[in-house]
């Protein structure tokens, strides 16, 4: 008896947490189109996101590498088929390899501007020339009645992690078509800076200047050790509310049962004590 009284009042508590809203976790990958607003994502349900480029000319010291960008301003981001975006500065850089998300004459970036919280694992390229390393911030500042192009225009590499933007990590020679793990430490943002390496960003090179394996940069001899890379996808984490499908009159009616159960038990269990005692 002690058992079956057990089972029923089992029964009233999954009834009535029947229809409460549950959060799970989903991966999606967002991959590039001609789509640059409101895009959703392949896989499952989750946040839209909304692309756009900025870009920045870099100064150079007198050997050659970049020591410094001036100011971002909004450049043209460009959708190349089975390639993904890359970005057209404003003076001089519609041609290949420039047309790349790079930072040779500009500091390209691309901002992803997602709609709800999202946690990016990994980063994939479809195109790279020369080298193909990149860096990858997260908005960490409050998004609250901030507008997004105000923490980039008019920053520069120096300045852009003091507003609110935060380095994630730089990654070293992206392979064309392959995913490559970026954010280990978990960061989840609804604002996302995807650029060419800037050890300006935070950081240092982890090879020879001007060599093509490690995060390097250029050296101001021809392309040697800058990077040019096409944004292909991004893949992340994010967090939906799920809903259970029992309409609120059936869970009604199902805890309703599972309670006159339980009373009734209590009953015949009243009754049968009454009649030893008797």
């Amino acid at each position: 008896m002690r058992n079956a009284l057990q089972r029923l009042k089992v029964c009233a508590v999954m009834a009535l947490a029947a229809g409460l809203p549950l959060a799970a976790h989903a991966d999606a990958t967002w991959t590039a189109s001609s789509c640059v607003s409101n895009c959703a994502e392949s896989g499952d349900p989750a946040p839209n996101v909304s692309y756009s480029a900025y870009s920045a000319a870099i100064n150079t010291n007198s050997g050659g590498a970049y020591v410094s960008t001036g100011s971002f301003a909004a450049s043209t981001l460009a959708y190349y088929s089975g390639s993904g975006f890359g970005v057209t500065a404003p003076t001089g850089d519609a041609q290949s390899p420039n047309h790349a998300l790079d930072n040779y004459g500009y500091q390209d970036l691309i901002l992803l501007k997602f709609d709800d919280l999202v946690k990016l694992t990994q980063v994939k390229i479809g195109w790279s020339q020369y080298d193909s390393d990149i860096t990858v911030l997260a908005y960490t500042g409050s998004t609250s009645g901030v507008n997004v192009a105000s923490t980039i225009t008019g920053k520069n590499a120096g300045t852009l992690t003091g507003s609110g933007w935060s380095l994630v990590g730089s990654y070293a020679d992206l392979v064309s078509g392959t995913n490559k793990a970026i954010n280990s430490q978990g960061l989840s943002s609804s604002w996302w800076i995807i650029t060419a390496y800037n050890s300006q960003l935070g950081g240092a090179p982890t090879g020879a200047d001007g060599g093509t394996s490690g995060l390097t940069r250029g050296t101001g001899a021809s392309y040697a050790g800058y990077d040019f890379v096409k944004l292909y996808s991004v893949t992340g984490t994010t967090t939906t509310t799920t809903q259970q499908r029992v309409p609120e009159p059936a869970t009604l009616a199902l805890a309703s049962v599972a309670l006159l159960g339980v009373f009734g038990v209590r009953r015949q269990r009243r009754m049968r004590a009454e009649a030893v005692s008797d």
